[in-house]
This record gives structure tokens, C-alpha cells and sequence, in this order.
């Protein structure tokens, strides 16, 4: 069945998204998913600037000046006085290729591990994305199921209400029985206001990802079988998480980058030497010599750069490298252990989750008994009415935990596959099978 939330909160012509519906939505407005995208490219052209270091450049100048001398007086024979007016143009190419540069190779291997690493980052972010859209989901849907169950809390002590105002009209109770049952009524109707809007914030959160308006949901159904996590062995889910969980991964990179770093900082204690031909033409039009001229120059050499003293600026950088390798080797130990506990926490929460599912079902079951009881005893005098309303009550929370631990079930089913790395969409396909519209 649909949730009586929907139908109460929301227009009822409203088409109730299914999770792989708000999923799809997600990958195509997630501003957050959608940006680790664009760092991967950023991270592709990284790779190719660095590569173009180690690649001939080649410049193009030209010029032109025009020179005007007047030759006011002179002891060398060779030049007249008077004046001299005449122009000169130039043009040159120049072409560099690297024949040694440790920093700019080093830069091109580091630039390579960064974009492995953004790669790596938009798969995290994509499995991220995944729990996060089922969390977003879920939340949703146990807001709507409080609603719901405030609702029908809140019709029964209308009810409840109601039946206090005609039996004191009639002298049967006092007026104590009728404050009482105002003041429950007030009550659910607060809880009934704080439903709803949680409800309301809980489908604006999934628009937020999803860029459009989330009106209505599909409903877990209620006849959903769990299992429990196989292989059934928490130590093979570490060595998992250890081996596959992509925030790992990054760390791992992250310190191989580091040390990429320090070399490349190291580099500038090294000479370069880079081949260098260039080519120039200059076209004189007139000169002190008089006549015009035109002179074409071939040059072709090496050029070695030793560095000596930099004022300590290299050997700076260098240490302050090794140090970001400590930073870095620190953070991978600190995710190591953050993915230990989370797949810990996950493993555990997969088989409590599932034992609380058997047990509240069994608590359902009895308290819809005694809730039944409690009114065929209403009916001949046995029991008050706020026995009863008591009875609905209590039915209502343990239904509303009963739901909760199946949306526990499933995140944390979703939280262990992401800690070994195998979280991918199929995951939700699989989830919609157990959707009921």
C-alpha cells in the first residue's frame, strides 16, 4: 500500500518515485557527485601539461625598427657626416627540447598517480552516492510511516475525545476524564504537526540530490525476506575492506604522490640539459655603411644548467616534502582503521538489524493481539478507553521500530558492500524488488 503520509501530506495525483527513479535523477543533478567528475578531467589535463614539459617548444619572434642617426662629427675615416635613415627586420624561430630534466620527468609520473587517484575518487564518490541517495530514501520512508502511525493515534484520540465529551454531557465521568483526554489530543496533534514537517524536510533532502521535486514514495513491501551476510565470517569482510575499499585506495595514492613530491622538490639540486636550434634573419634596408644587407644565422648546441646556490630554497622544499609523506602515511593509518571499524560496525549492524526484524515482527504480531483484546474488553466494560488508546499506541511505536530496523537491514547491507568496494548499482536494482507501488 501506499503511505497513508503520502496521501495526507501530498497531492494524491502526485506519481510515487521508485529508488532507482530518485538513483537516476541523483547521478544527473547531484551537484557533489557531479563535481568529482570534473575533477577527473581537471586531473587528465594535469597529466598532459606535465607530459609537455619533456616536449620541444618552439618560438616564433619578429620585429622591425627603424633607426634615424645624424653623425654630427667623426675621426673615423669610415663614416661620413651627415645623416643616416634606415630600417631593420628580423624574424627568428627557436625550438628547446629537454634532454635532461629529472623534475619535469618525476612531475610527469606524479600527474600520472593524480589522475588515478581522481579516477579512484569518482568511483568512491559514486558507491558514496548510492548509500547516500538509499539513506536520503529510507529516512523518507520511516518519516512517512510515523506520520501515518500519528495520524491514526491522533483519529483514535479524537475518537477518544469525543466519547469523554458526550458521557460527561451525560454525568457518567468527571470532568478530570474529559482534561485528560484534551490534553492526549493536543498532544497527538502536536506530534501530528512534527510528523509532517519532518516528513517534508525528509523529501526536500532527496530533492536536494535530485534537483527536482520528490512528491510521493514507494513503499518497502511487507513481505521482504532478509538474509544474513554471506560469507557469515567478519574476518573475510576485513581482509575485503583491507583490499578493495576504495577510501583506502585513495589514501595509498595520496602517500605515493607525496613521495613523487619529495623527488621532484629533490630535482632542483640537479643540472638540466636541453638541445637549443634556432634560426634568425635580419633584413637591414640601409646603414652607416651604406648599401642595404641581409644576414641569415643556423645555430644549433646544448645548453647545461648547474644550479649552485638558491638560498637554501630547494633543500626547504625538500624537507617540507618529506614531511607531507608523514601527513599522508598518517591519514592512510587513520582510514585503515576508520574502514576496520565502519566494516565492523556494518558486519554487526547487518545481523542485529535482522534479529531486531524477527523480534519486533513477533512484538507486532503481540501487540496487535492486545490491542484487539483490549477493545473486545472496551466493548463489554472490561477495559477504559485509554486502555485502549494505550494499546494503539504501543502498537504503533513497536511498528514504527519494526519498520526502522528493516531500513537498518538494508543500509547496512549497502554500508558492508561499500567497505570491501563490490557497492554498484545493481544493488538498487536489486532493492527495487522489494518495492511495492
Amino acid at each position: 500500500m501506499l503511505l497513508l503520509a503520502a496521501l495526507l501530506f501530498l497531492s494524491t495525483s502526485a506519481r510515487a518515485a521508485s529508488l532507482m527513479d530518485v538513483y537516476r535523477q541523483a547521478i544527473a543533478n547531484d551537484p557533489t557527485f557531479q563535481s568529482y567528475q570534473f575533477r577527473t578531467l581537471v586531473a587528465t589535463e594535469g597529466k598532459r601539461q606535465a607530459l609537455a614539459a619533456m616536449l620541444p617548444t618552439v618560438v616564433a619572434t619578429a620585429g622591425y625598427v627603424h633607426q634615424n642617426q645624424d653623425i654630427v662629427s667623426t675621426e673615423n675615416e669610415v663614416y661620413d657626416a651627415g645623416t643616416a635613415d634606415y630600417g631593420t627586420t628580423t624574424y627568428a624561430v627557436t625550438l628547446t627540447q629537454p634532454l635532461f630534466d629529472w623534475g619535469a620527468y618525476v612531475g610527469w609520473k606524479q600527474a600520472e598517480v593524480v589522475r588515478a587517484r581522481s579516477e579512484m575518487e569518482y568511483v568512491l564518490a559514486g558507491q558514496e552516492l548510492i548509500t547516500r541517495v538509499a539513506d536520503l530514501y529510507f529516512q523518507a520512508l520511516a518519516a512517512g510511516d510515523r506520520l501515518e502511525y500519528a495520524v491514526i493515534e491522533q483519529t483514535a484520540v479524537e475518537k477518544h475525545f469525543e466519547l469523554a465529551q458526550s458521557r460527561l454531557d451525560m454525568g457518567l465521568v468527571p470532568i478530570t476524564d474529559l482534561h485528560d483526554a484534551k490534553a492526549r489530543l493536543a498532544a497527538t496533534e502536536a506530534q501530528t504537526i512534527e510528523a509532517r514537517n519532518k516528513l517534508a524536510d525528509a523529501l526536500q533532502g532527496l530533492s536536494e540530490v535530485t534537483g527536482e521535486p520528490v512528491d510521493a514514495l514507494v513503499q518497502l513491501g511487507p513481505n521482504v525476506r532478509f538474509k544474513g551476510a554471506e560469507p557469515a565470517d567478519m574476518d573475510s569482510w576485513l581482509k575485503g575492506a583491507v583490499d578493495g575499499n576504495p577510501a583506502i585506495e585513495l589514501g595509498r595514492k595520496a602517500v605515493a604522490v607525496a613521495e613523487l613530491e619529495v623527488s621532484r622538490q629533490n630535482a632542483g639540486h640537479y643540472p638540466t640539459l636541453n638541445l637549443v636550434s634556432s634560426f634568425d634573419n635580419e633584413d637591414t634596408e640601409d646603414s652607416l655603411f651604406g648599401g642595404s644587407s641581409e644576414v641569415e644565422t643556423y645555430k644549433v648546441g646544448v645548453q647545461l644548467k648547474v644550479p649552485l646556490y638558491q638560498g637554501g630554497e630547494v633543500a626547504s622544499k625538500v624537507r617540507s616534502a618529506r614531511h607531507e609523506v608523514s601527513v599522508a602515511r598518517q591519514e592512510l593509518i587513520k582510514q585503515e582503521r576508520s574502514v576496520d571499524r565502519k566494516t565492523r560496525a556494518a558486519f554487526l549492524g547487518v545481523d542485529s538489524s535482522l534479529k531486531r526484524v524477527d523480534a519486533l515482527a513477533e512484538s507486532v504480531e503481540a501487540n496487535k493481539l492486545a490491542l484487539q483484546a483490549k477493545q473486545e474488553g472496551f466493548m463489554s466494560g472490561l477495559f477504559t478507553s485509554l486502555a485502549v488508546l494505550d494499546a494503539e499506541r504501543d502498537l504503533a511505536m513497536v511498528s514504527i521500530d519494526h519498520a526502522q530496523a528493516r531500513y537498518d537491514y538494508i543500509l547496512n547491507s549497502l554500508r558492508l558492500k561499500q567497505a570491501v568496494g563490490t557497492l554498484a548499482e545493481k544493488d538498487l536494482r536489486n532493492l527495487e524488488n522489494w518495492l511495492v507501488k
